[in-house]
């Protein structure tokens, strides 16, 4: 195309095309497009089409992660096309994945004066929120469900905004509403769920969890859930949770998540009523879930608690000396390291883990920083 191009200079259409190609090549390969882009610019001024030819660049420049280039061709093409609500908001969305958050506020807000919707509200809300200006995100994202009532994913992203900033009982409210407009929905009853959790409605919030894994027995979510939020809870675990977490386990040997969680519930039940004969079925699925996920803390810190519970002190020490290394910043594991060594003889080794216990100690969040920090944690999951 390139060669025909040189034989027809004047064929602007035909340069266009010719250019377009190198760029799609250049991108594809990662080489710089400067000379191209120049190129392409200086051709747009004459042109047939210009403003198509600036949203070409941009939706190729985008598609290559070149946001910030893009941005310039979409401003390029607004500025010929001043009136479009959609042109300004791929600039919009342009600059936010630029990470210019003032320059995408003010094409969206320039763009919502030509005409509002749903999607440019939900955009609002991202770009509030990574202003910081939480009040403005949630007026945002509550927009976009008023505009489009039946969308379910404005409102798990409103409610999840409430939960990022402990506005549980909102979010609560926002939640049970879309609960009732969707019914069947797996992720609407898990964040439900986590949130009554949150604010100590544990019997809610295992209902909740217990009725999504149910409407799809494949998805992990709800069932990671059920097992996280048993492991935190101090009250004896569900036997319904012990069932759904076990059987989900055993469909899906190579999940490396829930087989742990698992076994740490099964340990738990049989630590809480002394019944030894529990033991091999932890053991199993603990050194299961060890070998399937070898880098992940729980199941190498449970079965050590669990060795220590038998008093098999050498394979105790083994696996809390793997826990502490994969969790250093966990106090119990330091300390039921400490009391396998002391157990074995070994003071100098079981004083330098009580230091570090309390180190950890030290360093764990107060109360309310340690349930942010669990609402993070539970968020990214929900997300991932």
């Amino acid at each position: 195309m390139e060669h025909a191009a040189q034989l027809a200079p004047q064929d602007i259409d035909l340069q266009v095309a010719a250019k377009l190609a190198r760029l799609q090549v250049e991108l594809k390969s990662h080489a710089a497009p400067t000379l191209t882009l120049t190129a392409l610019r200086k051709l747009a001024v004459t042109s047939s089409d210009s403003t198509g030819l600036h949203m070409r660049m941009a939706e190729m420049l985008s598609a290559a992660g070149l946001y910030g280039e893009a941005a310039k061709e979409f401003e390029e093409a607004s500025r010929l096309v001043p009136g479009s609500a959609d042109i300004l908001y791929d600039l919009a969305l342009a600059h936010y994945r630029n990470s210019d958050w003032d320059a995408a506020l003010t094409s969206a807000e320039r763009a919502k004066t030509l005409q509002d919707s749903a999607s440019l509200e939900s955009l609002l809300g991202d770009i509030q929120e990574k202003r910081g200006d939480a009040l403005a995100a949630v007026h945002s994202y509550q927009a976009a469900v008023t505009l489009e009532p039946t969308v379910e994913e404005h409102r798990l992203v409103l409610a999840r905004e409430l939960l990022k900033h402990h506005t549980f009982d909102a979010a609560i409210v926002v939640l049970e509403q879309a609960g009732e407009l969707f019914p069947h929905s797996v992720r609407v009853k898990t964040l439900l769920g986590l949130t009554y959790y949150l604010v100590d409605r544990s019997a809610d919030s295992i209902h909740a969890l217990l009725a999504a894994a149910s409407i799809d027995p494949n998805e992990e979510l709800p069932v990671r859930y059920l097992g996280e939020i048993t492991l935190e809870d101090s009250i004896a675990p569900d036997p319904a949770v012990v069932d759904r977490v076990c059987g989900f386990a055993d469909a899906h040997a190579s999940g490396k998540n829930v087989g742990a969680l698992c076994g740490a519930i099964l340990l738990r039940v049989a630590q809480d009523g002394n019944d030894v004969s529990r033991r091999p079925e932890v053991f199993r699925r603990l050194e299961q879930a060890a070998r399937v996920a070898p880098q992940e803390p729980l199941a190498r810190c449970q079965l050590g608690k669990a060795f220590e519970w038998a008093e098999q002190w050498q394979n105790a020490r083994v696996e809390l000396e793997r826990c502490v290394k994969l969790d250093p910043g966990s106090p119990e594991s330091h300390y039921r390291l400490a009391r396998v060594y002391r157990r074995m003889g070994l003071t100098a080794l079981s004083k330098e883990q009580t230091a570090l216990q309390q180190r950890a100690a030290e360093h764990q969040e107060e109360e309310g920083a340690r349930r942010a920090n669990m609402v993070m944690r539970f968020l990214v999951l929900f997300e991932q």
